[in-house]
């Protein structure tokens, strides 16, 4: 806790403090996002008790609703975020979110319910633009925990709306959920756009403004935005085959097939499961404590752990961490399927499972999530990172959907003995393929993926590269940025202009 204070201390005293809240509006947004994860799992016991005719078919739509249009959401916000710019796509993200809400609390009929949970569903797809902005904004030192901030907000909406349902009727949970949607549009206004989105359009003077606003340093807003913009070729230079082109790039491909091998992992590990059936998952294991209580405990230690996860991301290798994580996860739910096979005592599988939340909590879940904002070059970080986070979702959508088949045809023992075995696996992969991250800027990063090694300077990240016509070109990727590599007349007219309001900053 001393430690938490102190450094929370220094951010203040450094200047990191706008950089930290400013990280903080942006990831508001996944509370709304656990809000609409965690609803399923309060509603449909209700729901069910309300209307018995409900079949187990139907039951299993209206969870899995609210995971099938994630991956719109999140190809709409790939697209978007990079036409739009990050904050105002955050502030838009109000709109389904509020309207789905509404659907569900004046629902009478299971039609309308449906739709509610399908529109709701937008709004986790579009939120990963929130992972995309932390990255731009914040240093290599607080990138792995302001990041970190996101999966443990998300923790945090899912234990609230846990709580809420247990007392109150869905009807009022779903109204509550709608007026805490109008957070995170609020608390965008406040902070500035990312300044490296900016100064990809060539709005020198803005991305000045918003990086001395986020650094409260004007030496050092100065040189950070130097590096952002120093070799930009604008965008409007290159034709639509070289644009098509940025696709096809290894340092492009070989984190889409790494991140994407991760998310298979990371569902079919049962961590999605017992978020979206957690009372359903509960009774069907079974344990002595009440299946609303124990969903409470459950939601509890996600934040909790949430917390833990946000400290040891700064502490670990990524790959360590997630390796870590997913082996205690995979032992834990291996003890709970060895406890239900045996016949054991129902605390202890509860316990196994509250471990293998708790260890989810600290790697392999966040860790994905994190890095999808991470692994992508900036000229196409928007739209890969939808892609990403368009294929994760539907492969949650599937997990989700089939759990209740699985489960049919598996038992719930077989369900558990499967879900520690893809962990385990899922362990090994990280260890040995996953790439690193921590403390690195995102020029190291993208150096990884680059095809051939290049003779870099150590301080600018230069280095020589063949271009989409096979003319030599020089390519940087520096702590976000850059894209592309030939100064135009417009840029340096637009940066002498740019310099000279920066001069009204200096004291």
């Amino acid at each position: 806790m001393l430690a938490s204070i102190k450094g929370f201390w220094k951010a203040c005293r450094y200047g990191d403090l706008y950089m930290v809240l400013a990280a903080l509006a942006a990831q508001s947004i996944n509370i709304s996002v656990g809000f609409c994860q965690g609803f399923s799992a309060v509603l449909l016991p209700q729901y069910t008790h309300e209307h018995p005719s409900i079949s187990y078919e139907q039951s299993s739509w209206i969870a899995s609703l609210g995971v099938i249009s994630n991956p719109v959401g999140a190809l709409l916000g790939g697209m978007m975020v990079d036409a739009l710019g990050r904050r105002l796509l955050l502030q838009s993200i109000v709109l389904p979110n509020l309207i789905g809400w509404l659907v569900i609390a004046f629902s009478e009929t299971y039609v309308f319910l449906c739709v509610g949970r399908f529109i709701t569903g937008f709004t986790i797809g579009m939120s990963t633009a929130s992972y995309i902005y932390v990255a731009e904004i914040t240093t290599p030192e607080k990138r792995g925990v302001l990041s970190a901030l996101g999966p443990g907000l998300v923790s945090t909406g899912i234990f609230v709306v846990y709580s809420l349902g247990a007392f109150i009727h869905w009807r009022r949970v779903a109204a509550i959920c709608a007026a805490v949607s109008l957070l995170t549009p609020f608390l965008m206004y406040f902070v500035p756009e990312s300044p490296l989105w900016l100064a990809s359009k060539g709005q020198m003077k803005e991305a000045y403004n918003a990086m001395f606003w986020l650094r409260q340093n004007n030496n050092t807003a100065q040189q950070e935005l130097m590096e952002f913009t120093k070799d930009r070729k604008l965008d409007e230079s290159m034709t639509f085959k070289q644009k098509l082109g940025l696709f096809k790039r290894r340092s492009v491909l070989k984190p889409f097939v790494l991140l994407i091998i991760f998310f298979a992992f990371q569902e079919m590990s049962g961590i999605y499961v017992i978020l979206y059936y957690a009372v359903d998952f509960f009774k069907s294991v079974g344990t002595s404590v009440n299946e609303f209580t124990a969903s409470i405990i459950v939601g509890g230690v996600r934040v909790f752990m949430g917390a833990v996860g946000a400290c040891l991301i700064n502490s670990f290798r990524r790959k360590t961490l997630a390796a870590a994580s997913g082996l205690l996860l995979g032992v834990a739910m291996l003890g709970a399927a060895v406890c239900d096979s045996l016949n054991g005592p129902p605390l202890i599988k509860l316990a196994c499972v509250l471990l293998h939340v708790s260890f989810s909590m600290v790697g392999f879940l966040q860790l994905p999530w994190i890095m999808s904002g991470e692994l992508y070059p900036q000229d196409i970080r928007g739209v890969m990172s939808g892609a990403t986070s368009c294929c994760a979702y539907v492969l949650i959508f599937v997990n989700i959907k089939t759990y209740p088949q699985l489960e049919n045809l598996l038992t719930s023992n077989g369900t558990l003995y499967l879900f520690a075995i893809c962990a385990i696996l899922g362990a090994a992969y990280c260890f040995l393929f996953l790439p690193e991250t921590k403390g690195k800027t995102l020029t190291e990063i993208m150096r990884q993926f680059d095809d051939e090694k290049k003779e870099a300077d150590p301080e600018a990240g230069y280095g020589k590269q063949t271009s989409l016509e096979g003319k030599p070109v020089q390519r940087r990727h520096s702590a976000g940025a850059a894209v592309s590599l030939e100064k135009s007349k417009e840029f340096a007219k637009q940066w002498v202009q740019g310099k000279s309001d920066m001069s009204n900053h200096r004291e």
